[in-house]
């Protein structure tokens, strides 16, 4: 019965993160580093919210588009973090960011479109693009440039079937933050070619050191070709709520909106609510968490710079480290499924975020400070081991 399966669904392998998810729960002591889950509850004040108006009667479809006062809230969200005023035509409300992402792909891509990926990149860009007959074209980074796009990769990569450019800044797996100068190098490029932009920046809230959120939105000529998608997952600790949004021109977004439409009429309305609150929820609350994840960063950072054989860069965002393990090994999916064998941590080999993964891991910074000290000792006791 397999044979009935479509092709497009049948080539997707088994995501390298849920695999090790899986394999993990053969173990009763083992420390999860895998998922890309903030282990914050959703704040109470977020939760209330959403289900003081879900029993007053906020649980029917919305409009496709969106809570009209959501729309609103993001309007006034978007003011305060781009100073631009957006138009209520320019934002479409999804079920998550990969809401956004789906949409976008469906939208604007046709059999044969190239897309240009720079990797390591999030595994569902790849499926979304090859599910609408569209082809991904590697863009490669690498560890000595701190797996950040450079103009000239991109260029090497463009094609005359080149249509869309994706950007995950600051990145998942890496952590990596696209420095402005480069941005605006891209956006250049990006004019020059007549591409499309996908910019994905659900971590936009998780910078470190000071840094503000770059969007390449906000380079000249720019927000008439850009899509940018925003989540409530990771900085609000919603995952769970499936919700998020995206912005960009209007020619663009209502098209994005007729998807949205067809595919899941609208995004959960007692979760849109909850995005409201989200919104207007103090922001010393997602300070804190923020604060969080910069000392778990940091003694992360320490103890692994440290070990024989790894090399490893301080991530300027989100709550991932990339270590680079290919002076012990190559073959990161071996190393993973041997550490999780022998000491029971899970991280994700970086061949599931494509190529220039290779002889890396993922390492999620998604427990608290004592259990990630643990983890991290495991991780050392086990590379002493095998060196």
């Amino acid at each position: 019965m397999k044979s009935k399966i479509s092709t497009a669904v049948s080539q997707i392998p088994l995501s390298g993160i849920r695999e090790m998810w899986k394999r993990a729960a053969e173990y009763d002591n083992y420390i999860s580093l895998g998922i890309g889950e903030p282990d914050f509850n959703t704040p109470k004040e977020i939760c209330h919210q959403a289900l003081e108006d879900a029993v007053r009667g906020a649980t029917h479809y919305t409009q496709s588009q969106g809570d009209p006062e959501l729309i609103e809230a993001i309007q006034r969200y978007l003011l305060e973090r781009l100073g631009e005023d957006l138009s209520t035509g320019q934002i479409v409300v999804t079920t998550g960011g990969v809401g956004g992402l789906t949409s976008f792909f469906r939208t604007v891509l046709n059999p044969g479109d190239e897309v240009l990926l720079p990797e390591p990149y999030f595994p569902p860009y790849r499926h979304n693009i090859e599910w609408v007959g569209g082809k991904a074209v590697h863009v490669q980074t690498s560890f000595e440039n701190s797996f950040v796009p450079t103009p000239e990769a991109l260029e090497a990569a463009i094609t005359p079937s080149s249509k869309v450019l994706v950007l995950n800044s600051p990145n998942n797996p890496t952590g990596a933050v696209i420095p402005a100068e480069t941005l605006d190098n891209i956006a250049r490029i990006v004019l020059e070619r007549d591409l499309l932009v996908l910019s994905d920046e659900v971590y936009e809230r998780l910078l470190f050191d000071g840094r503000t959120q770059e969007s390449i939105w906000k380079r000249p000529g720019m927000n008439e070709r850009t899509v940018v998608v925003h989540s409530f997952s990771k900085s609000f600790a919603m995952t769970g709520w499936r919700i998020g949004y995206a912005f960009g021109p209007e020619w663009l977004i209502e098209s994005m909106i007729k998807v949205v439409s067809s595919t899941t009429s609208c995004a959960p309305s007692v979760s849109q609510r909850a995005a409201v609150a989200a919104l207007r929820l103090d922001a010393e609350v997602i300070d804190a968490m923020v604060e969080e994840f910069r000392v778990r960063r940091d003694h992360a950072y320490e103890v692994l710079e440290q070990l024989p054989g790894v090399r490893v860069h301080k991530p300027g965002g989100t709550f991932y480290m990339f270590p680079d393990i290919g002076q012990i090994t190559q073959d990161s999916r071996q190393f993973a499924l041997d550490l999780l064998k022998e000491e029971q941590v899970v991280v994700v080999p970086g061949e599931t975020f494509g190529p220039s993964g290779k002889g890396c891991v993922r390492v999620a910074l998604t427990v608290n400070q004592e259990v990630l000290k643990e983890a991290l000792e495991r991780i050392r006791r086990f590379i002493r081991h095998i060196s």
